[in-house]
């Protein structure tokens, strides 16, 4: 029997080759760092003069810099475009790691996925549970609170938030929301205006709060409970009115008044959602406020022109486009500020 040749004993690794792959490792996790952080910080909006300086002088470092910042910025810009609301954090780093294969990166970490993750949060992609969020005109924003829930904001919107234990809790302050509440029976799901409040449980809404300290309900799926806070306040001396799918509820001080809408109806009041403004038969001066939202100059109409009808599908942002139809459809002129406010007057009568 043959007696089998030993194997030679390992090499021994010198301690000065184990410090010099550590140290490599070191930098190359402070470059994933230090990219991760310059692709949070251009893709939060414009550097400063010393901003930009700092990142010229960090690019013409070390070749490797430009790579690595290049690269998070195509798996950021991927991110944005696939996701824009994520529900948990492990959805976050699932996501993150699927696109970090598909671009065969040569070293990915946990601490590099966690990096890439806050890049995608600092860049607006989703935002989890915070406590108050606000949108400039023109701008629409969406987001994952840490219930399942997922939220919408229209221009110039405010929301605060409260998930507690027991109870969750939303504060339309001004404008206008989209709602996907995650279904849970044990929390309830309630969303306070200054006319009146809405609950549910799991369902699919859209509220908007007018300056006129009114509510407008919309409910697109399941249903929900609206109660005009003078009846809250008086310790519910009426009951909450139910509201379905399909039907829309004007809360205001006096009451809430309800209505049948059509399916077409409905989806003309989540317009907003994809940049657009639909209407049918609306009041002239109600068009003119959404615009408002959206665009920065004061936007005003004449008494006597207010109550116009207006029907039709525009653009948000192209208020020219709109004011322009207007002049055409109705007896209305447009005139111009100096300082580009935009005001809305009858024509007078032509005298036969």
């Amino acid at each position: 029997m043959t007696t089998p040749a030993p194997k030679p004993p390992a090499t021994p690794v010198p301690p000065a080759a184990n410090a010099m792959s550590s140290l490599r490792t070191f930098f190359r996790e402070e470059i994933d760092r230090q990219a991760s952080v310059w692709t949070a910080r251009l893709e939060a909006g414009p550097l400063n003069d010393a901003d930009r300086t700092a990142l010229a002088a960090w690019l013409e470092a070390e070749p490797e810099h430009r790579w690595a910042l290049s690269r998070y910025r195509e798996m950021c810009a991927q991110l944005t475009a696939q996701i824009p609301v994520l529900t948990d954090a492990d959805e976050v780093n699932a996501l993150v790691a699927r696109v970090a294969t598909r671009h065969r990166w040569r070293r990915v970490s946990t601490r590099v996925l966690a990096a890439a993750a806050v890049v995608a949060l600092a860049a607006g992609v989703w935002h989890l549970l915070p406590e108050k969020m606000e949108t400039r005109p023109a701008e629409r924003r969406a987001l994952a609170l840490a219930d399942g829930s997922r939220v919408e904001l229209n221009a110039q919107t405010q929301l605060q938030i409260s998930l507690g234990r027991h109870e969750r809790r939303v504060t339309l302050v001004r404008g206008e929301a989209f709602f996907r509440v995650a279904h849970d029976p044990a929390r309830p799901f309630f969303v306070a205006t200054p006319a009146g409040a809405v609950r549910v449980t799991g369902t699919v809404f859209n509220v908007r709060a007018t300056a006129a300290g009114r509510a407008e309900v919309t409910v697109l799926e399941g249903t929900v409970q609206v109660q005009p806070a003078a009846a809250a306040e008086a310790a519910k001396t009426s009951a909450p009115v139910p509201l379905a799918a399909g039907a829309q509820a004007v809360v205001s001080g006096s009451g809430v008044t309800v209505c049948a809408l059509s399916a077409e109806a409905v989806q003309n009041v989540t317009a907003w959602r994809v940049g657009q403004a639909a209407f049918e038969s609306e009041p002239l001066a109600a068009a003119l406020d959404r615009f408002a939202a959206y665009h920065t100059q004061l936007i005003t109409v004449a008494a006597d022109a207010a109550a116009l009808r207006v029907g039709g599908r525009y653009s948000l942002d192209d208020l020219d486009g709109f004011l322009a139809a207007v002049e055409q459809s109705l007896p209305v002129s447009v005139v111009h500020g100096a300082d580009g406010s935009v005001r809305v007057v009858a024509r007078p009568r032509t005298r036969l």
